[in-house]
């Protein structure tokens, strides 16, 4: 009956038990009397929204505070939002009910969703006005929902079993952590690294028949190639657009609300609709905008010349240098720009931050925008200059430059020991040397210092963590009553539970941007380099086969789960598709004529009317693929657009039939029938149906027949979870554990028994 037990632990950690948000308050630096008085108002904000609390310890000085959203608020707040999609054309259908009306969610996405808006929005437009890290919340260092385990783990083990991901699987992607995260896309980056990754078959295939047969620098290969990036491109855009469609995203940028941060000068009223509009005069954001300009130079100036020196004396001592210990000499411009490129890329990401918080974007998709534009910038310096250096620089004018860095035979010094060396020669294969190791040798140490060692780290910090609270609660004497002692001794029944929630909150937050900024700069190698070795594509399709499940690890076990906030694109990492494949196409163009034969017979001429020649051919070729592939691609379009028209056909009927009835009971509401209560099930099958199954005993729903009991009674763990404190109740719990984990609170107790 061993196992029996074991299943019974299991099922007891993957429930959440009701809780729909975790909020975590550090109080460590401050003194005890603020932390009660901002706890306080912390719970009371909470409550005043409708929301239901619990308080418990985290670790350290740290309180976890657990939300639960009632169900009849939560529908009604699925409802509203349903509304706000139809009145701002998101959706096409009206939903039933008037605005008191109780909605049950199609998706455990957008039932976060509305949790998120209940936290966060500000409290004129129903929310508790919760903002993590910022004016008075800003000791509230955390703040997510709990990851589904059942869910993942099922998703993780269909994924292990497939080769190629099907819409569904993108569909249960979209259903359990919506369509962004964190305003960064989460299931738009998994549909596009599988469109990508499915686009790769194409060159891969190519690329080893170019490998056995034509060898490096082809021209057939190379014009395959930069014809592949431009399809790609194109299919993306029409993908992306489908997609947005199909889940009913197109044009929600126009819901967002305004950022906390935003700084308007004048209230506007709008004349058509008559809604209060904060504005911030546009001349006033694009003066401040020009500011990037400086930016942009100063960063590439500053990262450009740590490049340049670190290319400089790595081919100073691999190739000039020939003195003792070169064997050892070679590594350390490589160290020594490994260990001052963080510190360099973190100052210039701060004055990034700085100067995207000054111009004073309204909603967070304007802000991610122009955030992700300067890291763009940085990215492309970083992960290009050194492999463009090589191409550009070193192969056709490295006899005319290296034997200017030959610092010693210039000096004189150490004559005797350079005098029987060689002259220099130019060694032609390092150029694909590198697109070698960047496509093989590279991926591999990223995906295991993306993926693996951030697992380990955070593993072995939890033990350490949870090997310290262990100790600390040994060695903690009896605090003030026995009803702290019990608040900070975790039930039985919520051990597992409370074990997992801690280690949650004091994960990462999921960062997309980087991922999706990875497959930007893959494909960004490929445009520009990948003519070089035609086995590229087969590197880089193996490692996405790899990097798509490892993320997916990383999403579910290593980080929060993200806020499902909606978006319909993968923001402005498109923009750098279309320039990566523009520039691809010249890259392309310029290598295949200068390595493809003698480079010292290369012309300036006949180079620079090869590189406008291609730039003329990809103008063509783009505008020919952006056309057929959206004639052929665009059905979910073509059936969005047959849904308008019959939206406003129903709506001209229903106008000819109330202008013909001569009832004015005719003029009334729609005979509407109103969705059922949601009800919570924290187990979704998110690759079955959303319609709703009876229970198995045939008991109806708590809230459908005692509306006042806004707790549902899933479980009786569940219920004995929430039925242990009221809001004063958990204010009081809070304080508690407040006074006794606060360490000179503690000291002072310790010195009056003593005394």
């Amino acid at each position: 009956m061993s196992w029996l037990a074991g299943q019974k632990d299991e099922e007891d950690e993957q429930d959440n038990l009701g809780v729909d948000w975790v909020l975590q308050y550090e109080f460590g630096e401050i003194d005890q009397a603020q932390a009660i008085t901002e706890f306080r108002a912390l719970i009371h904000d909470l409550s005043e929204a409708g929301l239901r609390v619990q308080v418990r310890h985290g670790h350290g000085t740290a309180l976890l505070v657990c939300i639960r959203v009632p169900r009849d608020h939560l529908g009604n707040l699925v409802h509203q939002s349903r509304i706000k999609d139809w009145l701002f054309g998101i959706t096409h259908t009206l939903p039933d009910g008037d605005e008191t009306a109780v909605a049950d969610a199609e998706t455990p996405s957008e039932e976060i969703r509305s949790v998120y808006h209940a936290v966060t929005w500000q409290k004129k437009i129903g929310g508790a006005g919760i903002t993590p890290g910022f004016g008075k919340w800003e000791r509230v260092t955390a703040s997510f929902p709990l990851h589904d385990q059942e869910a993942c783990r099922d998703m993780l083990r269909n994924w292990s079993r497939k080769t190629i991901l099907t819409s569904q699987d993108l569909d249960a992607i979209r259903a359990l952590f919506g369509e962004k995260a964190e305003y960064l896309q989460v299931a738009f980056y998994y549909a596009f690294i599988h469109c990508y990754s499915l686009f790769l078959v194409v060159p891969a295939v190519l690329g080893i028949v170019g490998w056995v047969y034509l060898g490096p620098y082809s021209i057939v290969y190379g014009t395959v190639l930069c014809v592949w990036c431009i399809v790609f491109v194109e299919y993306w855009k029409v993908r992306e657009a489908d997609l947005s469609q199909r889940w009913d995203v197109k044009g929600v940028g126009r819901l967002k609300v305004n950022r906390k941060q935003y700084v308007w000068e004048k209230e506007v009223k709008d004349p058509i609709s008559g809604q209060i509009k904060h504005v911030f005069p546009g001349w006033k954001q694009f003066s401040r905008q020009l500011l990037l300009v400086p930016f942009a130079s100063v960063a590439s100036v500053a990262l450009g010349a740590l490049i340049v020196a670190s290319f400089a004396s790595e081919v100073f001592i691999s190739e000039v240098y020939d003195g003792p210990f070169k064997s050892y000499l070679e590594f350390v411009p490589t160290i020594l720009f490994s260990l001052s490129l963080p510190a360099i890329t973190s100052f210039l990401t701060n004055i990034a931050t700085r100067l995207t918080d000054y111009e004073n974007y309204r909603t967070q998709d304007q802000y991610d925008l122009a955030q992700t534009q300067k890291t763009f910038v940085m990215n492309f310096i970083t992960a290009f200059l050194p492999t463009i250096l090589t191409a550009y620089v070193y192969v056709p004018f490295g006899s005319l430059i290296v034997p200017h860095l030959d610092i010693l035979r210039r000096t004189g010094y150490k004559a005797a020991l350079l005098n029987g060396q060689k002259e220099f020669e130019v060694d032609t294969s390092r150029f694909q040397q590198e697109v070698i190791y960047l496509s093989m040798t590279a991926q591999v140490l990223s995906f295991g210092e993306e993926i693996i060692l951030p697992y380990v780290k955070h593993t072995l910090w939890q033990k350490w963590r949870n090997y310290r609270d262990r100790k600390a609660r040994y060695g903690r004497k009896r605090s003030y009553s026995n009803a702290t002692d019990l608040l900070l001794i975790d039930p039985p029944e919520e051990a597992a539970f409370m074990t997992r929630l801690r280690s949650e909150a004091d994960a990462e937050e999921y960062n997309v941007e980087e991922d999706i900024l990875e497959m930007c700069v893959q494909f960004g190698y490929l445009a520009l380099f990948g003519v070089a070795w035609p086995l590229v594509p087969l590197g880089f399709l193996l490692n996405n086969w790899l990097e798509l499940r490892g993320d997916f690890f990383k999403l579910t076990l290593e980080c929060q789960r993200p806020p499902p906030i909606r978006a319909d694109s993968i923001g402005p990492c498109l923009l750098g598709l279309d320039f990566m494949a523009w520039l691809g196409t010249l890259s392309t163009a310029a290598i295949v004529h200068v390595y493809r034969g003698p480079i010292h017979e290369v012309r300036l001429s006949s180079l620079l009317l090869t590189v406008f020649i291609a730039e003329q051919a990809y103008l063509g070729m783009r505008f020919t693929a952006s056309v057929a592939l959206e004639k052929i691609f665009s059905d979910t379009i073509r059936r969005e657009e047959a849904r308008r028209y019959a939206v406003r056909k129903n709506y001209f009927a229903a106008s000819l039939a109330r202008s013909g009835s001569s009832s004015s009971g005719s003029q009334g509401s729609p005979n509407g029938r109103l969705r059922p209560r949601v009800r919570f099930n924290e187990r979704v099958n998110v690759y079955g149906s959303t319609e709703k199954e009876p229970s198995p005993d045939g008991t109806p729903s708590p809230t459908k027949d005692v509306p006042e009991d806004d707790v549902l009674r899933g479980s009786d763990r569940e219920a004995e979870f929430w039925s242990g404190q009221s809001r004063d109740m958990a204010a009081d719990a809070g304080v508690k554990l407040i006074r006794a984990l606060t360490p000179k609170a503690a000291d002072n107790l310790k010195l009056s028994k003593e005394a």
